[in-house]
Order: structure tokens, then sequence, then C-alpha cells
């Protein structure tokens, strides 16, 4: 029966180790790309930190100068501002001067200057005496430094850094990431599959062995043994099965006492039956003889004490034939053969019994029903010794029901009468060998026992099931050929 690859041990190995490199991968991912964009970061804010810082110098001494008069007002600081913007190092998006109390005094948005700026990013800057660093928006690192020396501040310079440029080279380096680990993925998963191989491919070649050895085999020698677990696996299994043969060896030799026990049991029985049936017949022809030899028989009376000596010589032979037939347990010619076309001949040879009875005949079996492999002429026995003894319990009259079906790989034909039934006591005597209700004359007990032979042969089974007053259900189970 063939296995979902995915709940084989190389598929769910495979599986767990993939999950495994896969959490791996990602989690030395994550913290590789975290590493290298916060060393982006750091450079970026070292950068321009010492950019800030320098350029808060030269403004510094530009505002002192102009509070003390060393140089006149002439847009110094504008200069600064402009410089700052035509840097290519940075990609600086904006930068500005503000005084202790938030107003703009330079700006490189001319038309800024002038406004008063009362956000929380100003507030923060404002307040701080050392250089800051804040994130106003999401691409935004915007950076202040105090313009001041001691305790003497002349206001504020901000500028404003881009990041998207680190947004994106993140960006790129998760995608090469992304790239790179599923490739080492498949490239792995592909790795341990076919060195998973190695490992498996023993396993199921151990297991086809053991699926084509039988108990009915002679064990092979263990030739080539593994120095691994494999080999051990070997090991096991050949100890396993030399327990199993002696285990099988055991139970035949079981068998063999429990039938022979059974056997001296039924000698008993046998011997009774056959006594009765041969004796009583060998009796009359004996009395026919003793009246030949004293010659005192009549010629009308000759005639019938003759046919009485042959009724009584057939009954003995059908008797011994009877016995014959389940003793010798003859050699089974198997044919493929469909189940209607038996039934139909043995339903033929009971016609005339059938008729006289008045009995009606009533098949539940589909025409789609598979072939079966058993002996034509034997299981046409059986059936004519099930359907007699049902026609001779419905004495006046019923109904004889006939189905089949199929069930897992078995055929089960039911054969069902309308009778007056079988007691309790008498149903466990059944298939005993001479055993019979039918009175003198009517049957000789052999037919439930020869049945139920012939169906063990085949590798059956037949069951009886029955209700005083309501009637007589026979199921007999066949196996179906193997597809």
């Amino acid at each position: 029966m063939p296995i979902n690859p995915l709940r084989t041990l190389q598929g769910k190995f495979t599986i767990y180790l993939s999950i495994l490199i896969v959490m791996m991968m990602s989690g030395l991912s994550y913290w590789t790309i975290s590493r290298e964009k916060g060393l982006m970061e750091n450079a970026i804010i070292r950068e321009g930190k010492a950019l800030v810082e320098s350029f808060a110098i030269s403004c510094t001494n530009t505002m002192l100068y102009e509070e003390i008069g060393l140089v006149e007002e002439g847009g110094l600081l504008d200069n600064y501002i402009t410089d700052l913007m035509q840097r290519k190092d940075l990609p600086i998006v904006y930068a500005m001067i503000l005084n202790p109390k938030g107003k703009v005094i330079a700006h490189n948005i001319l038309k800024e200057v002038g406004n008063v700026y009362q956000d929380n990013v100003t507030g923060r800057a404002l307040a701080s005496w050392d250089t800051l660093f804040q994130y106003p928006s999401f691409a935004i690192l915007d950076i202040s430094t105090p313009l001041a020396i001691s305790t003497r501040r002349w206001g504020t310079l901000r500028i404003g850094i881009s990041t998207e440029n680190l947004k994106k080279e993140v960006s790129d380096r998760i995608m090469k990431f992304s790239l790179y680990t599923t490739g080492f993925i498949l490239l792995s998963t592909a790795i341990i599959a076919f060195l998973f191989g190695f490992i498996t491919n023993p396993i199921k070649s151990l297991s086809k062995r053991m699926d084509a050895t039988t108990i009915t085999d002679d064990l092979p020698p263990l030739t080539s043994v593994r120095q691994d677990e494999i080999g051990i696996l070997q090991k096991s299994f050949y100890r396993m099965l030399e327990r199993i043969k002696e285990d099988e060896r055991e139970r035949e030799r079981t068998q063999r006492n429990l039938l022979l026990t059974e056997k001296m049991a039924a000698i008993g029985k046998l011997t009774a039956g056959v006594a009765h049936e041969i004796n009583n017949p060998l009796g009359g022809a004996l009395n026919c003889i003793y009246h030949f030899r004293k010659g005192s028989l009549p010629p009308e009376r000759q005639g019938e004490y003759l046919q009485l000596m042959e009724d009584g010589i057939k009954r003995i032979q059908k008797t011994v034939t009877n016995l014959l037939e389940y003793a010798r347990t003859p050699k089974l010619e198997r044919t493929t053969t469909d189940l209607n076309s038996i039934i139909d001949k043995s339903l033929s040879l009971l016609d005339y019994q059938i008729r006289k009875n008045q009995i009606d005949v009533v098949r539940e079996i589909s025409d789609k029903l598979p072939s079966i492999e058993v002996d034509k002429n034997q299981m046409a026995q059986v059936f004519v010794n099930v359907f007699l003894n049902a026609i001779q319990a419905m004495e006046e009259g019923g109904v004889l029901k006939i189905g089949a079906r199929a069930v897992d790989q078995r055929l089960i034909l039911t054969i069902s009468d309308t009778g007056k039934g079988i007691p309790e006591d008498v149903l466990l005597k059944v298939f005993d060998p001479f055993f019979t209700t039918k009175g003198e004359g009517r049957g000789t007990g052999l037919g439930l026992w020869i049945t139920q032979g012939v169906v063990e042969r085949h590798s059956g089974t037949i069951q009886i099931t029955t209700q005083e007053g309501l009637g007589t259900t026979v199921e007999v189970q066949l196996p179906l050929p193997k597809k």
C-alpha cells in the first residue's frame, strides 16, 4: 500500500529539518539585517553629529561676534545654512537656526524665517544642552545641538537627514538575504532528501524482504549484515523469524495432536453409525439368503426378496461412498467460475423435490458478483446438501431464499428456509457424522458433515442460525481471489 511521502520518515525528517533551517536562517538574517541597519544608522548619526557640532562652532562664534559688535549682521548664518544644504555626503532635507524661544533665525526655506516652532521636537531640542537625535517622522532623522558657550545660549542648530536611502538599503539586503535563504533551504532540502535515502533505502529493502518472507519458507542464511543500526534491525528481524518458525512448528505439532484426539473421539461415533447403517441391511440380506438356502420361499416371493437384498446392498454402498467422499479429502480442482452457474446446476438437480413440495425459490444475487475459484463439483455437492435439507424442512411448502454479496474480499452466501427450524440441543450436533433427525431410510447423517469438510477445504466457513417455527439460515463464506 503506497504511503503519503509526507508521512514517511524521510518526508518528516526533511520537513522538520527544513523548518529548523528556515527558523535558523530567519533568525540569522534578522540579526544580520538588524546589525547592518544599526551600523548604518550609527554611521549616519556619527557623521551628522560631527557635521552639526562643527557648524555649531562657527554659528556660535558668528552670533557672539555680532552681539559684541565685532562683525555686522551680513547674512553669515544664511551662508552656513546654504553650505549645509549643498553637502553631498549626507542627504540633508532641511537646516535651520532657532533662537531660545523657537523663532526661526535662518532656514533653507526663506519663508520659514520669522516663524515660531512650538512642536514637541522643537521643544525637546530647545531644552537639551547636548546634541539630540530625534525621529519626527519615519523617514527623517532630526539632529539638534545648542549654540552656547558655557551657560550662555544664543539658540539651536537643527538639521534633518533623510533615511530613505537607509530604508532602501535595508530592503535590498532583506531581499538578498531572502533569496539566499530560499536557495540555501532548497539546496539543503535536496541534499538532505538525497542523503537520507542512504538510510531509508536499506529499511525499504528490509521491509520488502519481510513482506516476501512467509512462515512456510525456509529461512535464507543471514549473509551481509550492515555494521550500524540497520544491521541490528536485520539481526532482530532474523531472530524474530526464527522464533516465529519455531512457534509455527510447535503450533502444527499441537494441531496434529488435537486432530488426532478429535479423530479418536469421532471413531466411536463413526463405528456406531457404520454399524447401524451396514448391519441392518446386512441382517436383512442374510435373512433373505437364509430363506433361499432353506428353499421355503414360494416363487412369487423370491423376486421380492431379491429386491430387498439389492436395496440393502445399495444402502451399504451409499454409506461407504459417503464416508470415502469425506475421509479421503480429495484434491481440489479449482477453476474460476460464476456462483450463479453452480447454484443453477444444484437447483436443477432438485427441481422435482422443489415442485413436489410447492416451494418458491427467491434469488437475491447480483449479476455483478465477482468470480470465485472453487472446485465446481464439490461446491455443487455443498449446495445440493444444503438445499435438500431446506426442502425436507418445508414438507408443506414454503420459501427458499438464496442471497449472495461480496464483503471485504469474501463472498457471503445465505440460504434461508421457512421450515420448522432446528431445536437448540439438536443444532449443536448437526455437523456430527451420522447424526440425523430425518428418520430411518431418509438420511445417513453425513450430508452436513461432508458439506463442512468441502467448505473448510476451500478456506471457507459455514454457520447455521435457526429459530424454531420460523426457519433456518445457513451462511457460507468463501474467500475471493486476490486482485
